[in-house]
């Protein structure tokens, strides 16, 4: 028993869990849930047991949460590893952006309005893809002088060649949202997050005249 145990039961599936992150998370995700709504009550109850046991010893329960590291810690923890040579400047630089950044505000990340690619209002569709890999880019403002009309992006007007559609960048922009300069990139990133039965995002059209967006 305890051989199955050990190499059905944990061995074997860890190895092909590894192997497969990603499908066995697919297969196995509706089963642990199920599993979990009907053994909750139990769980709770066991819970409550065990930190009514542990109180009269003067130990405070906690919760496995507790325990995680903050941003600040995290950011330490990178900063040692790459001192120890554990991880390389590059994966450093990635980790380390990635704890910061979401507290920076956008006003960091502006780039002048001047450098960003556009098209004019009336561009057709191949004068839009045209643009795109002129530059390089998939993105675009849609601009009437210094009035942005909106963002474009590249697959749009391939959809639409591909269907047959006419169409000019005008039609096929997409609001841009306005933000203060204030706005953590976090708070941006969930506001430019489209979100389900609202075209072109979670924000409401808006024509937003500016020198950096």
């Amino acid at each position: 028993m305890v051989f199955l145990h050990m190499v059905l039961g944990e061995m074997a599936p860890k190895s092909w869990v590894i192997a497969h992150p990603e499908r066995s998370a697919m297969l196995l995700a509706p089963a642990v849930r199920g599993v979990v709504k009907v053994v909750r009550p139990l769980i709770s109850v066991l819970n409550r047991m065990s930190n009514t046991l542990v109180r009269p010893c003067r130990v405070t329960p906690r919760g496995e949460l507790a325990a995680v590291h903050n941003r600040e810690q995290l950011t330490h923890l990178v900063e040692e590893s790459e001192r120890l040579g554990l991880i390389s400047e590059a994966d450093s630089e990635l980790l380390t952006r990635s704890l910061t950044e979401p507290e920076t505000p956008v006003a960091d990340l502006r780039i002048p309005a001047a450098e960003i690619t556009s098209v004019v209002g009336a561009a057709d569709l191949d004068t839009i893809l045209r643009t795109a890999a002129a530059h390089d880019r998939t993105r675009m403002l849609v601009r009437e002088g210094d009035l942005v009309l909106g963002s474009l992006h590249a697959r749009d007007a391939l959809v639409a060649r591909a269907q047959g559609r006419t169409g000019t960048a005008r039609t096929l922009s997409r609001p841009v949202p306005e933000l203060m300069e204030d706005t953590k990139v976090a708070d941006a990133i969930d506001l430019l997050r489209p979100q389900p039965g609202v075209p072109g995002g979670s924000y409401a059209t808006r024509r937003a005249r500016s020198r950096a967006w």
